[in-house]
């Protein structure tokens, strides 16, 4: 994903005192996923997550099938809500969402798909693209492009040095 290296590479810190950024790169490390991620189902009508099948603005409806995952990135400065969707979420699971529906009715439990992804993801270095918002929440990035990194701890040492020292 050359594409990555197009965009600029920001610390969260800087997202938070300018209250946001787009088309943005972030890296850090995924340190927790938030409720809400793996297999939810949401609302025909405004699309919002259910809780037990209720839309908190439509009542109980059936809801659509979708994929998502909620995760605080922190790359040592800050850290942000990182959503990715569903294209992005099948991806990393290399499932559909009718395959993630199949596996959760044989365990009769959403909740195996999101524990696949706590697996997958939780404490890895990720590399994330796409904008960040800043509310009374915090900072939420709304990814489009990810992925999952392979630290060269050697390189990343020299590189941060140059950086605090200049060229050699």
């Amino acid at each position: 994903m050359d594409e990555l290296a197009r965009s600029p590479r920001m610390w969260i810190e800087d997202l938070s005192e300018r209250g946001g950024g787009v088309d943005v790169t972030v890296r850090g490390i995924l340190i927790d996923l938030k409720e809400g991620s793996g297999l939810v189902y949401r609302c025909p009508e405004c699309k919002r997550v259910l809780r037990k099948g209720v839309c908190r603005i439509h009542g109980e409806v059936s809801g659509a099938a979708d994929l998502r995952v909620k995760a605080v990135l922190d790359d040592g400065s800050g850290a942000l809500t990182a959503v990715f969707g569903k294209e992005l979420t099948e991806g990393l699971l290399d499932k559909t969402v009718e395959e993630c529906i199949a596996q959760a009715k044989e365990a009769m439990s959403q909740e195996v798909i999101r524990d696949e992804l706590a697996d997958l993801l939780v404490a890895q270095p990720v590399e994330a693209r796409g904008n960040v918002t800043s509310d009374d929440y915090g900072l939420m990035m709304i990814v489009d492009q990810a992925k999952i990194l392979k630290v060269d701890v050697q390189e990343e040492a020299r590189t941060m040095l140059e950086e605090l020292e200049g060229p050699a």
